[in-house]
């Protein structure tokens, strides 16, 4: 099945969006390409992505003895448990403001559509653009539905989260 990183909106079933009768999109790309996004979303001073993932326990794409496993090997801290250093998951979902989460998306589309339609060289890597169109198509419509989706959260004014499915 693979990775899928995929917005979901308080209020709303969280599989919601990865329904294709309500999304156009596998949410596979993303996922695939979030190192280079969030490096991107650094550079354009925005927020990564990955600012923006939470997961539960529930949420967690493995089985309970494994999350046993790294609970126990992991610290709780304010209702998140880290592990080795790194967020593992939260006790209760964590949300944030959908415009926070647009402005993200929104540069880092414009930066994607530039660079694919200009074949403009970014200055962190030489080889951004060489594997833009056949590698980034994917992203570029994903963060089109997920802007959609923050769009729907801004009128619906309703929190969102990314979420993991593995």
């Amino acid at each position: 099945m693979g990775v899928q990183l995929f917005p979901t909106l308080e209020g709303y079933d969280k599989y919601y969006f990865l329904r294709p009768s309500t999304c156009s999109v596998d949410w596979k790309s993303i996922p695939h390409k979030l190192d280079e996004l969030d490096a991107l979303a650094e550079q354009l001073e925005v927020a990564s992505l990955s600012s923006f993932m939470n997961c539960t326990r529930d949420d967690f794409p493995s089985d309970d003895k494994t999350k046993d496993e790294f609970e126990q090997d992991s610290d709780l801290i304010d209702g998140v448990w880290y592990y080795q250093g790194q967020v593992l998951w939260s006790v209760e979902p964590q949300w944030f403001v959908p415009n926070q989460g647009l402005v993200a998306v929104r540069s880092l589309l414009n930066h994607l559509r530039f660079s694919q339609d200009e074949e403009v060289v970014a200055d962190y890597d030489q080889d951004w653009n060489e594997n833009l169109e056949q590698d980034y198509r994917g992203v570029i419509h994903e963060l089109e539905e997920m802007e959609k989706i923050l769009n729907r959260a801004v009128r619906e004014n309703r929190l969102f989260r990314i979420c993991i499915s593995g």
